[in-house]
C-alpha cells in the first residue's frame, strides 16, 4: 500500500501512559496505518502484558519484545520491521491529534516533499507550558530549514512524517542521548525542501521520568558531539555559519546550567567533569560568545561567566538553585 504509514512506539515500563498513547494513534483518520509497539525489555509485567493485549485487540497493532537497548535501539528495531512507505514516531507517554498523519501525508503528497513537519506543545501537570516557535506554514528550502533547525526548531522526530526510504541509510545512534537531533540533522541537510505544517499535532507530556529531566551524566556529552559535527559542516558557511555557531554555544550553555542543577542536588563527579568541559568549550569560543547575532542577552551572560569565571559562576548559582529546589 503506497499510503501505508508505520508508526513506531518504543515502550519501557510506561504502562500507565500506554493505553492513552496508543488510543490516540488508533484514533487517526488516516486509515492505512500500522502501529509497531517495541517493548524495549520492560521489567514491569503489567507493561509487557498490556503491549500484548493491545496487539490482540487491534489488528493494526503489532507488538515486539526485545532486550533493553534504549529508545534508539527500539526505534531501529521498529524500522527494520516497518511495512509502510512512510514512517512516524510517537513516544509511549505522549499523545497525538486525530488528523496528524492524514494532514502530514497530504502535506508530503501535495507539496512534493519527502518530510513534513508538524507543531509540538509541551504539557506539564495538565497545562501547556511551551509551544515551540511561531513560524508560518509553508515550503522551506534547505537553507531555510537548516536556519530554523540550528536555532532550535524542529528537533524532535516525533513531530514529523518521513518517506520511509530516507531512513534506509540512517540509523538512530544507539546508547546515546539526543538521538533525534542527529537523525534530523542528517536527514534535513540532504533535503532540497520540506513542508512545515504549523498546526499542533503532537502533545509532549513532560514528567520526572523522562530522559531530559534526568540528572546530568557524561552521556549528555553526546549532544555536544552532535553540535560539533554541525559546526564542522557549517561553521564557515556564508549563509549558515552564525546559526551553526549558535547551536554549538547553546548546547554548551544549557548543559553547563544543567550540570549546576544536578550539583545543587548533591555531589556528582560526572556533572563536575562535564561542567569543566563546557566551560573550556565556551572559553575557546569567546569571539562567538561576544559576537553571535542569535545569542540572546541572558544566554550571552551565562556563556561569558562560564568562559571567564567558571568557579565564581558555579559558586554564585548553586545557593540560588538549592533554594529554588526547596521551595
Amino acid at each position: 500500500m503506497d499510503n501505508l504509514i508505520s508508526v513506531i512506539v518504543p515502550v519501557y515500563n510506561s504502562g500507565q501512559y500506554l493505553e492513552r498513547c496508543i488510543g490516540s494513534v488508533l484514533d487517526q483518520d488516516h486509515e492505512a496505518l500500522e502501529i509497531i509497539i517495541v517493548d524495549d525489555g520492560s521489567t514491569d509485567a503489567k507493561t509487557r502484558l498490556l503491549c500484548d493485549a493491545l496487539a490482540a485487540d487491534h489488528p493494526q497493532v503489532r507488538t515486539f519484545h526485545k532486550e533493553n537497548g534504549g529508545s534508539a535501539s527500539a526505534r531501529n528495531y521498529g524500522l527494520d520491521r516497518a511495512a509502510g512507505s512512510y514512517v512516524g514516531f510517537v513516544d509511549s507517554d505522549d499523545t497525538i491529534e486525530p488528523d496528524m498523519y492524514s494532514s502530514l501525508y497530504q502535506d508530503i503528497v501535495g507539496h512534493n516533499v519527502r518530510i513534513a513537519i508538524g507543531q509540538i506543545e509541551t504539557i506539564e501537570k495538565g497545562h501547556v507550558v511551551d509551544r515551540v516557535g511561531a513560524i508560518p506554514p509553508g515550503e522551506y528550502s534547505n537553507t531555510e530549514l537548516l536556519h530554523y533547525f540550528f536555532l532550535g526548531h524542529w528537533n524532535s522526530v516525533c513531530t514529523n512524517l518521513y518517506e520511509r526510504s530516507l531512513l534506509a541509510g540512517v540509523r538512530f545512534p544507539e546508547g546515546e542521548v539526543n538521538e533525534d537531533y542527529l537523525v534530523n540533522y542528517l536527514l534535513f541537510k540532504a533535503q532540497d525542501k520540506v513542508y512545515y505544517d504549523s498546526r499542533v499535532f503532537y502533545h509532549y507530556d513532560k514528567h520526572g521520568g523522562s530522559v531530559t529531566s534526568s540528572p546530568v551524566s557524561l552521556r549528555f556529552a553526546d549532544w555536544l558531539r552532535h553540535t560539533e559535527l554541525v559546526l564542522e559542516d557549517y561553521g564557515s558557511d556564508e549563509k549558515l555559519g552564525q546559526e551553526a555557531h549558535y547551536q554549538y554555544l547553546f548546547s554548551n550553555i544549557v548543559l553547563g546550567n544543567k550540570c549546576l542543577l544536578t550539583l545543587a542536588s548533591g555531589p556528582s563527579q560526572e556533572a563536575l567533569q562535564l561542567y569543566s568541559t563546557v566551560c573550556g568549550n565556551l572559553a575557546a569560543s569567546r569571539e562567538q560568545v561576544a559576537g553571535n547575532r542569535y545569542l540572546g542577552g541572558r544566554y550571552r551572560l551565562f556563556a561569558m561567566m562560564m568562559a571567564n569565571v567558571p568557579k565564581f559562576y558555579k559558586a554564585l548559582a548553586l545557593p540560588a538553585l538549592r533554594l529554588k529546589k526547596r521551595k
